[in-house]
C-alpha cells in the first residue's frame, strides 16, 4: 500500500524511507541502544554527512581506502556466500531426529563452576608464582580435600582460582550445551552427579576442580532448531569442500 515504506529522515538532500534506515542503521553500534533514540539518528545522520564529504573530496580514489573498501565488500559477499550455501542444503524432519538420536548428550544443558589451578598464573597474588606439572596437580588436589572435608566451594574459588574472570562469580561459568565442553572435560563432566566436584582435570593450561551446579536433559522440541542450524553448517563446509575441488 501507498505508505507503507515512508521516508523518515532527511539529511541534506539525502531521503531514507523505514526499511532503508533500519537496513544501513542496524549494521554497526546504533541497534544496541534502539534506532529510534535521538542520539541513534544523530550518529546515523553524522555518518551520512561524512559520507558526502568523502565523496565530494574523492577519497575512494585513495589506494589505501579503496583497498580497504575491497575488503570490506569482499567480506560481505564471503559471508552471504557462507549463508547461502547454508539456506540451499535440504535439511528435513528425519536428519534432525537422526542427529538428536545419535548425539543426546550434545544437546544436554550445562551449569558449571571450577576452580582453576594455573601452571602460570596471572592473579595479582599468584603472578610470577609458576607451578610445575607435578606442583599444579599436588595443589588441586589439596584444594579438592578441602572441598570433600566440606569447604565451601564458591567461597574457595573466590580466595584460591586462578581463573580471574569468574573467581568473583565463585568460579560459576556461563551455561553450555554438551557439544561446546572442550575435549578434555566431556567424560568428567557427563559423569558428575548435581553439586558433585569432579577430580582434578587437565585443561591446556592448568588444572580444574568441576563442580555440576545444574543439568537440563535435552528435549527434542527444545533443541531442534539449534540441531537444524548446525546442520546446515555442516553442509556449508561440505559445499565448500566441494568448491575446493573445482578452485585448485
Amino acid at each position: 500500500p501507498v505508505g507503507a515504506d515512508p521516508v523518515v529522515l532527511r539529511v541534506g538532500t539525502a531521503r531514507f524511507t523505514a526499511s532503508e534506515y533500519r537496513a544501513l542503521a542496524s549494521s554497526d553500534a546504533l541497534s544496541a541502544r534502539g534506532l529510534d533514540q535521538p542520539d541513534a539518528v544523530r550518529q546515523f545522520a553524522d555518518r551520512v554527512i561524512l559520507l558526502e564529504q568523502a565523496k565530494q573530496h574523492h577519497l575512494e580514489r585513495d589506494p589505501e581506502v579503496a583497498a580497504r573498501l575491497r575488503r570490506a565488500a569482499d567480506a560481505t559477499l564471503v559471508e552471504a556466500a557462507t549463508a547461502d550455501l547454508a539456506s540451499r542444503a535440504q535439511i528435513d524432519e528425519a536428519q534432525v531426529q537422526r542427529q538428536f538420536q545419535a548425539h543426546p548428550g550434545d544437546y544436554d544443558e550445562y551449569h558449571l563452576s571450577h576452580l582453576f589451578v594455573a601452571l602460570h598464573p596471572q592473579s595479582d597474588a599468584r603472578r610470577g608464582h609458576d607451578l610445575s606439572e607435578a606442583q599444579a596437580l599436588q595443589r588441586a588436589e589439596a584444594l579438592k580435600r578441602q572441598l570433600d572435608a566440606g569447604a565451601n566451594f564458591a567461597t574457595l574459588a573466590m580466595r584460591e582460582s586462578d581463573d580471574g574472570a569468574t573467581a568473583t562469580e565463585g568460579g560459576q561459568l556461563s551455561a553450555t550445551f554438551g557439544r561446546y565442553l572442550a575435549d578434555p572435560f566431556v567424560a568428567p563432566v557427563q559423569q558428575l552427579a548435581v553439586n558433585q566436584v569432579s577430580a582434578p582435570v587437565r585443561g591446556p593450561d592448568g588444572y580444574h576442580l568441576i563442580r555440576l551446579d545444574a543439568k537440563t536433559a535435552a528435549r527434542f522440541d527444545a533443541v531442534r532448531g539449534q540441531i537444524e542450524v548446525q546442520l546446515r553448517e555442516q553442509a556449508a563446509a561440505q559445499a565448500l569442500q566441494q568448491l575446493r575441488q573445482t578452485h585448485p
